[in-house]
């Protein structure tokens, strides 16, 4: 996203006084505003959060393993033939 966009999607939560105060005197003491501290670490997380899901993590074993299933497939079970003939869901958008 370029710096130069106009930001128009809002985000509001609720919190203490407390934790406001500390917030908004932690922003303060690094020179940027509350917006920029508060999204900052919690873009970082999402990207990390989602990079998470996107990826699957094998040992060696594992990727010996996974390599001999695509190699020789199990034959599919009676449960996973009926799961196989059952209709596709519609995926929903948000």
């Amino acid at each position: 996203m370029r710096a130069t966009a106009l930001k128009q999607a809002r985000l509001e939560f609720k919190t203490t006084e407390d934790m406001k105060e500390l917030i908004t005197r932690a922003a303060a003491l690094m020179g940027i505003d509350v917006t920029a501290f508060v999204l900052g670490p919690a873009a970082e997380r999402a990207n990390e959060v989602v990079a998470n899901f996107a990826t699957i993590q094998l040992s060696l074993e594992g990727q010996r393993r996974f390599a001999e299933l695509l190699k020789n497939p199990h034959l599919p079970t009676e449960a996973m033939q009926k799961l196989g003939e059952l209709p596709d869901l519609e995926i929903r958008r948000e």
